[in-house]
């Protein structure tokens, strides 16, 4: 089979999505320690995980991808003149498919199966970013978004941050937000 039809070409919208799969699993994976390797910056939390809670660690996905899609908006809107409903509707849909499917993947081998693997933790981060990259494409290649579809993904994204930012300093009391080592939540 030919290679060349399986894969957009290169320096296109569509090739930066699907770029974004490994090196977003690359930066997401580094992403763990940073807060660690930062002295616990209160700046560095808002950013990278606190603690173990599932919460913090969707954040590995949350803030790369969105500079991500950031990025290669203006790196092709230039060049292509494309809506901002066509780049952004698709950035926030991958930006809740990714944290479902890795929530779905991750409570599925835990809760369902009592399993737990440091080996199925890193691939929920690949599954995630994988499931949200490739429905984004798919919707960026066939979707048509009015400028409403805009504005609710632009909300959907402020909401989002707001909420990765406030739950940092102030989680809710609930399982999703505490940390697995200390039971505790929070910074």
């Amino acid at each position: 089979m030919n290679q060349a039809k399986l894969l957009p070409a290169k320096n296109t919208a569509q090739y930066w999505i699907l770029l974004g799969i490994p090196v977003l699993f690359i930066i997401g994976s580094l992403m763990h320690f940073a807060y660690e390797w930062s002295g616990n910056s209160v700046i560095v939390g808002i950013f990278a995980p606190i603690n173990e809670s599932v919460w913090e660690h969707l954040k590995l996905t949350f803030w790369p991808m969105l500079i991500w899609w950031i990025i290669g908006y203006f790196l092709f809107n230039s060049s292509n003149k494309m809506a901002a409903s066509q780049w952004f509707v698709p950035c926030a849909v991958a930006e809740l498919s990714c944290p479902l499917a890795i929530m779905s993947f991750f409570y599925t081998y835990t809760g369902a199966f009592g399993i737990e693997s440091l080996a199925l933790d890193i691939f929920s981060l690949f599954l995630g970013l994988a499931i949200a990259q490739l429905l984004a494409l798919h919707l960026y290649k066939h979707g048509k978004f009015s400028h409403l579809c805009l504005y609710a993904a632009i909300v959907v994204l402020i909401l989002l941050a707001v909420a990765f930012t406030v739950f940092t300093f102030d989680p809710p009391h609930i399982p999703l937000f505490m940390d697995s080592v200390t039971g505790k939540f929070g910074i």
